[in-house]
């Protein structure tokens, strides 16, 4: 999918969307886009699109989501019910192309909230973000 589609789709589907310290959520989605090499951008302009919007998989496809793009933001989009512990397992053991492009974004994603999570008064509430980024980098062997 192009970028750019890709990012107006993230800014429609988080329209107001904020935080829970009061910041528009796509500031945090162009943070990450920004932090990923050229060609996993697209895919992370859609990180949260599916998971935090009313943005279907389908509608993606119909704006040229490609296949391993579709793989990848599958193993980003957490289910219902699922642990996060096990979600990030999820990722860091995924294979392939999808496996390497999902971790490559969730990476990015993690240090976003871990900078932002320093000035959360409640960050005794958040999820172990520096635990997931330690299973991700080392299953990518870095």
């Amino acid at each position: 999918m192009d970028a750019e589609i890709a990012r107006s789709i993230a800014y429609y589907s988080h329209h107001g969307r904020r935080d829970r310290l009061g910041e528009l959520w796509i500031e945090h989605v162009a943070r990450v886009a920004a932090a990923v090499p050229a060609p996993a951008r697209a895919t992370a302009w859609l990180h949260d699109v599916v998971e935090h919007s009313d943005t279907r998989p389908a509608a993606l496809r119909d704006k040229g989501m490609t296949d391993l793009e579709a793989e990848a933001l599958a193993l980003l989009t957490r289910a219902d019910g699922e642990p996060f512990e096990l979600h990030m397992l999820r990722i860091a053991h995924a294979p392939g192309a999808a496996g390497d492009l999902a971790r490559a974004i969730k990476v990015a994603d993690l240090d976003d909230h871990l900078v932002r999570s320093a000035d959360d008064p409640l960050r005794w509430d958040l999820p172990p973000y520096a635990w997931a980024r330690r299973h991700l980098v080392g299953s990518m062997g870095g």
